[in-house]
């Protein structure tokens, strides 16, 4: 079928295929918790719909206020929330217009940049970053739209001269940045890309000022409104993230190369299908480099190699994997520019290159939210290498369905984890509430996320507020395991009253600190997913002298 699937079908059957396809992996995932940032965008969303103009009157509940995501996603979850309501189905169903618009967008841009397209397509996604992306109400697959469709108009206005197109892509990379900031890694992207496909300035140059101007303006309106400028808070944000975090720039490289392997899995599985009998002697090779590399630079410390019971072999296995799988990406990404010189190839290579180093240089932590823009061209990038190894036979074309199945079963195993782990967190709040109810009482809440929302939304729990945290001998704590912003408290301050387990995925992790797993940050581990679990764990403790200072530990 594959080689001869462009004369087989017409584009309007192959998109339609295509969003089949992507609905039929989503919707199991439709009653999924909300998990990691979801309840942030949600809660802003909320305000927005009663006070629709004081699009960061949510934020400003925060002490210091915690703004750091344009607001446009919010009115998108306010729109479908007025219209569905606000459940868990209702938003995810919402997000599936994205999540299909952002695979309709890659088709059309692979249709001019590889043989193909729908294979190119389906190879985006099935890449476990889209699949685990686009199960969430966050702004990335939103974001991810704008970002293809405006390359794809863009492209086609600079080759056709044709305003209309560049007004569109316009358009489209301004909501881009409003919906991420990261968004304005389009402007250098075109800009280049423009000048080596024209060779000179042109009245082009306008159509990319005209986002910058936007966010400026936005900038500045935000100032005025809530006195505070969002773009430099951002970059503070980002820069007190990456000094505490305690990690040296071979860390953040050797953690960048792991997630693109490991969120753009189909890269790594396609070069198996060329490299052959090379494999295990390149596999081996990397696992011996980079324990050489981690000795002699004192990296063992930022990785959980050890444990207790001794050195964790399943850990030492996957991150070379991984970072082997990154590493084998750029190589084709760089061959193509290499053997091509032309606008297009220099297009997907700054296109990867510029959102690797934005991942590992400048965002507050190496994440595979950050890798998701380059799902779109990860088919393709493997189209483009075949057709310069003259390989676009029957054969290797059919090879190719064996690594297109392989990501899209890891994609939906590492999506079942996530799954698993957000519902864990939406459970623990609900049992953990019915053994507080009856409490006479103050109840108090340490970290964020989905727990978090959910058991706030049961009434009678609040958020501790570290810097005034008024705590009173007899009041409940209680503390995620796994979670962030929380704290321990000393045992003259409390005494641990219950502890609550709950089971999750015992096949893969996606956030975990024992087994490396950090697919949202990798403060929790340099790995996007790591097989292996623990158990989610909550600790409710009581205090037995009053608390009234903040904490500083």
């Amino acid at each position: 079928m594959f080689p001869d699937v462009e004369k087989q079908m017409n584009s309007t059957r192959a998109i339609g295929i295509l969003i089949l396809i992507c609905l039929l992996c989503l919707v199991p995932f439709l009653n999924k918790a909300f998990n990691i940032d979801d309840p942030t965008f949600i809660g802003m969303a909320k305000h927005i719909q009663s006070n629709p103009l004081d699009y960061f009157g949510y934020y400003m509940q925060f002490s210091p206020p915690v703004i750091t995501n344009p607001p446009l996603v919010a009115y998108f979850i306010a729109i479908a929330g007025y219209f569905f309501g606000y459940s868990e189905i209702s938003l995810h169903a919402a997000f599936l217009l994205p999540a299909c618009a952002v695979i309709v967008g890659t088709y059309l841009l692979a249709r001019d940049l590889c043989t193909n397209p729908f294979i190119a397509a389906l190879a985006a996604l099935c890449t476990p970053v889209f699949i685990v992306s686009s199960t969430t109400v966050m702004c990335d697959v939103l974001m991810l739209s704008f970002w293809v469709f405006s390359i794809y108009y863009w492209r086609r206005g600079i080759i056709e001269d044709k305003r209309v197109f560049l007004l569109i892509a316009s358009a489209l990379i301004t909501f881009c940045i409003l919906t991420k900031y990261s968004g304005i890694c389009l402007v250098p992207l075109l800009l280049a890309y423009s000048l080596y496909e024209k060779r000179k300035p042109g009245e082009w140059l306008i159509y990319l000022l005209l986002p910058i101007a936007s966010i400026l303006l936005f900038d500045q309106i935000t100032y005025i409104k809530y006195g505070l400028r969002q773009l430099s808070y951002i970059e503070s944000f980002s820069i007190y993230n990456q000094n505490t975090s305690h990690k040296n720039t071979l860390a953040n490289i050797v953690s960048g190369l792991s997630f693109l392997g490991g969120c753009i899995l189909i890269q790594w599985l396609y070069f198996v299908v060329h490299t052959k009998k090379l494999l295990i002697f390149l596999y081996l090779a990397a696992i011996v480099s980079m324990l050489i590399i981690f000795i002699k630079f004192n990296l063992l410390n930022y990785y959980p190699i050890t444990t207790p019971d001794g050195i964790n072999w399943v850990f030492v296995a996957q991150l070379p994997f991984f970072v082997f799988a990154g590493v084998s990406f750029i190589f084709i990404v760089a061959s193509d520019f290499s053997r091509n010189r032309d606008s297009d190839s220099l297009l997907l290579f700054l296109w990867v290159m510029g959102t690797f180093a934005f991942t590992i240089f400048v965002n507050w932590s190496v994440n595979a939210r950050s890798i998701l823009p380059i799902a779109p061209i990860a088919g393709i990038m493997a189209m483009r290498h075949l057709r310069q190894l003259n390989k676009l036979n029957v054969n290797v074309m059919r090879g190719l369905y064996a690594p297109i199945i392989l990501s899209l079963f890891m994609a939906l195993i590492v999506t079942s984890a996530d799954y698993s782990l957000a519902n864990s967190a939406r459970t623990a709040a609900h049992t953990i509430h019915k053994t507080i109810i009856n409490f006479p009482g103050k109840v108090w809440l340490e970290g964020h996320w989905g727990f978090q929302y959910y058991i706030e939304s049961t009434g009678g729990v609040k958020s501790l507020n570290y810097d005034n945290p008024s705590l009173k001998k007899g009041d409940l704590v209680i503390i995620p395991g796994n979670n962030t912003n929380t704290k321990l408290l000393y045992k003259h301050l409390a005494i641990l009253k219950n502890e609550f387990e709950f089971d999750v995925s015992k096949k893969i992790s996606t956030m975990n600190v024992s087994t490396g797993a950090g697919f949202y940050s990798d403060l929790s581990g340099p790995l996007p997913f790591a097989v292996g679990y623990t158990p989610e764990k909550y600790y409710v403790y009581e205090m037995v002298i009053d608390k009234k200072t903040k904490f500083t530990y």
